[in-house]
């Protein structure tokens, strides 16, 4: 060596020497092995890869040292505070032109509709099957034509100041749900976890597309980031005060997603799986009645809610509303090449003049085609309702928020193909959806590995992580048994996100300590 770095190697040497002497025995002696094993097998190496060691080392030991546990707490402060404002500021650059778009479904009926109506009653709109028909075939969106009504009533008499509303409180909505799921993160796996969190969920393209329209999906997102936030809140609490008031925010707030979307009360569902494989029968016996009276007192005030409206009498909804069954055997025809939405099925389901008469018309339905599909045929039908759920990689945003108010983003990144109609840019639209796809991909291995681990292996069942997983788990079982459709998992998204960056975190631990790479504690 030159003599600086013989000093700077003594002076090295004598601080590592130093803090062992301040150990404990049986810890110095434990560092003094690990050291001689360390520099036994860097010693048996070839001179070039005993250096490559020292630097690979050297490193990493920097890189940690950078990392302290101040600055990650500052990082995470920076980015939670950053991922809050670009969720809730980005959607804005995609706004969606309503009242003309070719592709008229569910979102902007109840936006044109609520429009016509300026506040008053559903009994001034057309009976037809895009204005008051739409309501009555779908009692589900109901409540929340009446909230959209009532709420948005005074920006009815200009639409671009709707837009503008709207789309505010959707991006609040998006901006609330991710990062809920970051504070999710942060109680379960600790800041930097979170941290890494915070900067993938920034890049979910579908966030800012759906987070520009306000529908049940964009509504139930931060539903099902708090519902799970606050239930582990409550799993996490050593104080029976705390456990009762978190469950009980927990519970409503799973009450009143399931008002909206009902798979959002899966995340409570899978809560109460993880509370009773635990054995935790007092939490159990808190949360289960909790959310039973909540459930039955919001239910029954939905009802009152829907009933003062004079268009939903019990005479027009028994006329009209189409039974849960509808979707069942809607999504099991051996003719719908997706499972998702059929429209020639919902015709002949609205066919019947009774409520208890499609009931049972799709009943038989479903029944036969099950018949009909035998094994092989079940087996292809769930393939399909895999595929549509699974394989879109922007969750199909780029079909349901056709067209943008932007012009930059139509006039490059819109496009639309119903049947033999075709309007935008394929070009850009293409593009999107590839570098889309690579992130895709790579969550969808990384979130199911994920979930393997915490549910295959009944050690690990004791982990809180366990309730999201079971959640997405339980979300994807109902879809297959449901109508199919990618844009049904977006309010299970940001779980989605953090499953599958605790994966990422495991795969790089593994990797370092495979290598002999000091890890982080």
């Amino acid at each position: 060596m030159r003599p600086t770095q013989a000093i700077e190697s003594v002076d090295k040497r004598t601080v590592v020497d130093s803090s062992v002497s301040s150990m404990r025995p049986t810890r110095a002696i434990e560092s003094v092995d690990k050291r001689t094993v360390v520099d036994s097998s860097v010693s048996s190496m070839r001179p070039t890869q005993a250096i490559e060691s020292v630097d690979k080392r050297t490193v990493v030991d920097s890189s940690v040292s950078i990392l302290t546990e101040n600055k990650v707490d500052k990082f995470y402060r920076i980015s939670f505070w950053g991922l809050a404002v670009i969720t809730f500021a980005l959607p804005f650059l995609f706004m969606i032109h309503v009242p003309d778009s070719p592709h008229a479904w569910d979102y902007f009926v109840i936006f044109n509709s609520t429009t016509e109506l300026q506040g008053h009653s559903f009994a001034s709109l057309p009976n037809t099957a895009s204005r008051l028909g739409y309501f009555l075939r779908y009692p589900n969106n109901q409540f929340l034509g009446i909230l959209f009504n009532r709420f948005f009533a005074p920006f009815a008499d200009n639409l671009q100041l709707k837009v503008w509303a709207v789309t505010a409180v959707s991006a609040l909505f998006t901006s609330v749900g991710i990062s809920s799921t970051s504070l999710l993160v942060k109680s379960l796996s600790g800041k930097r976890q979170a941290l890494l969190y915070n900067f993938v969920a920034v890049g979910f393209i579908p966030f800012y597309f759906y987070g520009a329209q306000l529908y049940s999906d964009t509504l139930t997102l931060p539903l099902v980031a708090l519902a799970a936030l606050f239930f582990i809140y409550a799993v996490k609490s050593s104080r029976l005060s705390k456990q009762i008031l978190w469950y009980f925010f927990a519970s409503l707030i799973g009450v009143i997603g399931y008002e909206f979307k009902p798979t959002a009360v899966i995340v409570i569902i899978a809560g109460f799986f993880f509370l009773a494989v635990n054995k935790k029968w007092k939490q159990l016996l808190i949360v289960l009645p909790l959310f039973i009276v909540l459930f039955a007192g919001g239910h029954e005030l939905v009802k009152t809610t829907i009933a003062s409206e004079p268009a939903f009498s019990e005479q027009a909804n028994e006329r009209h509303n189409l039974p849960l069954m509808h979707w069942i055997a809607m999504s099991w025809s051996p003719t719908n090449k997706t499972g998702g939405f059929n429209k020639k099925i919902r015709l002949y389901s609205e066919s019947f003049p009774t409520y208890e008469a499609k009931k049972e018309a799709d009943t038989q339905l479903f029944l036969n085609n099950i018949k009909k599909m035998g094994p092989i045929g079940i087996i292809r039908q769930i393939g399909r309702k895999l595929g549509y759920t699974w394989t879109f990689s922007d969750l199909n945003s780029s079909y349901y928020t056709y067209y943008h108010e932007n012009q930059i983003v139509h006039r490059y990144f819109d496009y639309l193909d119903i049947g033999a109609n075709h309007e935008g840019n394929v070009t850009g639209w293409f593009m999107l959806k590839a570098a889309q796809t690579l992130y895709w991909i790579a969550l969808v291995v990384l979130m199911w590995k994920e979930i393997w681990s915490l549910l295959a292996h009944k050690k690990n069942w004791k982990n809180p992580w366990f309730v999201p997983a079971l959640s997405v788990v339980g979300l994807s079982i109902f879809l297959i048994l449901w109508e199919a459709n990618s844009r049904y998992l977006y309010h299970f998204a940001p779980l989605m996100i953090a499953l599958a960056t605790v994966n990422l975190v495991k795969i790089v631990s593994k990797s370092k300590t495979h290598n002999n790479i000091p890890t982080e504690n």
